[in-house]
């Protein structure tokens, strides 16, 4: 893993003469100004909006629809993100001017309100029940148990999701491309991917990724002490059951919560409505449209697999060390899509390879990029089980490949899983690599949906954004019906 992270970076410094790319412009200066101002803002803004929807969610969980809430809000962060940058695009564009910082921004609070919202409402549900009794046998305003009991846990969240988000928008490349508007709003990731497309200009390509390297390592080195990892897909077991009472202030927190609610999810609902169009059936009768089909479905399955395989084998290798596992695994934050891209392009040239298929190349990065998430889902649960069964294993001389099909599988086997269908479908969001890597003959269906709507034809785009949409669903719930048959155990 380590050397596939480090060939990209050694065909870009090897290619190039550091000192004459490397020079700091005006140009440079506004465009890693930007990237900072708007990655920071985003993550602000998604704290605040995700720990308040957070909140309400835990404190109206007696109510079906907004345990459905709590439930489901997860799947807007799994799913591609350029159905909900269209969605947003279309709908808030109907309204205000939504290209530009106030887009971007709009485009990175949605997207990763979820995320925030998820960590904390898990993490409030472990407030003790007897802690609530005690508030209100105290007598406590809400204000004052508020400050009691969530924010000390809501506070402490705060540092790790912070610099998370902040890594997310800062290597944001969909929302920006689409929401940006121009290069005025433009971030380095977004520069470097025009350098090399539409100018072929690597000599300033390299000049922002020495940039952008430099800035991602500083953050990744000074903050990686505050973060820690988050398991933000687990299922919630524990429910506690909360006091309601039809008061004015409780009114307005249910009205806030079905308004934050609505904002992030009208995106997708609008992609539902619009998708359903005149355009639908002859985009189904396409041939572009299953070939499209046919690489995404590809490009998921083989990312998944591999994401699995690696994260799977650097849990076993590391496990004893698990501060080294995480800092390997959360540093490919600091390799973006367009860092890996760029410097893959060079190494294939150089290497006279740029005959190999392209979709492998494509798998590839894919995978190395869902692994964070790959690794978050799957190793609270391989922990678990290997703290709970090292014992048995070691006095049945059980190890390597015997030990996994006899005692790890079985127990592993929900949240493998889970982690191979999130990784997967996070797999077929990405819009960069494709970009650098796709041709007429290797098109995806994220990338037929920004060529249709770079054309304008603007219903045959929603009506793939719904083939997307429903593509995603119908793969994971399928994967997940079909490997969870009980034929698939190993007795």
């Amino acid at each position: 893993m380590t050397l596939a992270l480090l060939l990209p970076l050694f065909a870009i410094f090897s290619h190039y003469d550091i000192s004459a790319s490397f020079e700091f412009s005006n140009y440079t200066s506004s465009i890693i100004f930007f990237t900072v101002y708007q990655s920071l803002l985003s993550a602000l803004l998604s704290i605040v909006v995700g720990s308040l929807l957070a909140f309400l969610l835990n404190t109206y969980n007696n109510f079906y629809f907004v345990k459905i809430i709590a439930q489901t809000q997860s799947i807007l962060f799994v799913l591609p993100t350029i159905i909900t940058i269209f969605g947003i695009l279309s709908f808030y564009g109907n309204y205000f001017e939504i290209y530009g910082l106030t887009g971007i921004l709009i485009g990175h609070v949605i997207l990763n309100t979820p995320l925030v919202s998820r960590v904390i409402y898990q993490s409030l549900n472990d407030i003790s029940p007897n802690e609530k009794i005690l508030s209100r046998q105290m007598g406590l305003k809400t204000m004052s148990s508020f400050i009691a009991s969530e924010w000390p846990i809501i506070k402490k969240n705060i540092p790790s999701l912070f610099v998370l988000i902040t890594f997310i928008c800062f290597v944001s490349f969909t929302p920006v491309l689409i929401l940006g508007g121009g290069p005025k709003y433009s971030t380095l990731e977004v520069s470097i991917y025009y350098s090399v497309i539409f100018s072929n200009n690597f000599n300033a390509a390299l000049n922002l990724l020495f940039f952008q390297l430099i800035i991602c390592f500083s953050i990744y080195f000074i903050f990686f002490k505050n973060f820690r990892s988050q398991n933000f897909l687990i299922d919630d077991k524990r429910h506690i059951k909360t006091y309601f009472n039809l008061t004015l202030l409780n009114l307005f927190g249910l009205l806030i919560l079905l308004l934050i609610t609505l904002v992030i999810f009208s995106p997708i609902l609008f992609i539902i409505v619009k998708g359903i169009n005149k355009e639908l059936f002859n985009i189904l009768t396409s041939t572009y449209l299953w070939e499209a089909i046919y690489n995404t479905l590809i490009i998921c399955f083989f990312s998944g697999i591999a994401s699995i395989f690696i994260v799977y084998n650097l849990l076993v290798l590391t496990h004893k060390k698990t501060k080294i596992s995480e800092s390997l695994i959360y540093s490919l934050i600091i390799f973006s899509p367009a860092v890996m891209a760029v410097g893959y392009y060079i190494l294939l040239f150089k290497l006279n390879l740029m005959y190999l298929p392209n979709i492998i190349i494509v798998i590839i990065l894919n995978s190395f990029f869902v692994l964070p998430f790959t690794y978050n889902y799957l190793a609270p649960s391989f922990f678990r089980v290997i703290k709970e069964n090292d014992d048995i294993a070691n006095s049945l001389n059980l190890y390597g490949l015997s030990r996994f099909l006899t005692i790890d599988l079985p127990r592993l086997k929900k949240s493998l899983i889970t982690a191979f269908c999130v990784s997967s479908i996070l797999s077929a969001s990405d819009l960069v690599v494709i970009s650098f890597f796709g041709t007429n003959n290797l098109s995806t269906l994220t990338q037929t949906i920004y060529r249709l709507m770079g054309s304008y034809r603007m219903n045959e785009a929603y009506s793939v954004s719904l083939v997307l949409l429903i593509f995603c669903f119908i793969y994971f719930f399928l994967a997940h019906k079909i490997l969870e048959k009980n034929k698939w155990k190993i007795h």
